[in-house]
């Protein structure tokens, strides 16, 4: 592989369009729901998988439905996925994107996974498969 993305990978939530919170106890209707990948290493991993360039991935997701959709979708869009660390403690990184008519985002964010990685969840041999480390996450 050319290069590998080590670091935060997340699942984000993105609904739309959100122009107030609802009252607490309470239920507003969006236009769209939508399941993606996020975080700066798998962004950046997917866009450089997507300009043709062999790379992999490299963190932590957890062992539930998001950590699941997190593997199978970078997998599926042809990355290396084999760095990709599962852990049962705690769940995959998440973040809900609120997203106004305008644009404008608003986040809420679970640390989950990304915040235990660390280097005894580096495989070295897949590290040394790389002609470049990409390193997009703070330790």
């Amino acid at each position: 592989m050319e290069v590998l993305c080590l670091g935060i990978l997340v699942a984000d939530i993105v609904a739309k369009p959100i122009e107030k919170m609802p009252e607490k106890g309470r239920l507003q209707l969006v236009d769209t729901m939508e399941l993606h990948t996020g975080g700066c290493a798998s962004n950046t991993g997917y866009a450089l998988n997507k300009l043709g360039i062999s790379t992999g991935l490299m963190g932590k997701v957890g062992v539930d439905g998001f950590g699941d959709f997190f593997i199978q979708h970078m997998s599926g869009s042809g990355l290396d996925a084999r760095g990709i660390k599962r852990t049962s403690s705690v769940n995959t990184s998440a973040t809900m994107v609120m997203v106004s008519a305008d644009g404008e985002r608003t986040f809420f964010h679970y640390l989950g996974a990304n915040a235990e990685l660390s280097y005894d969840d580096l495989d070295l041999d897949i590290v040394r498969e790389a002609s470049i480390l990409h390193i997009a996450a703070r330790f």
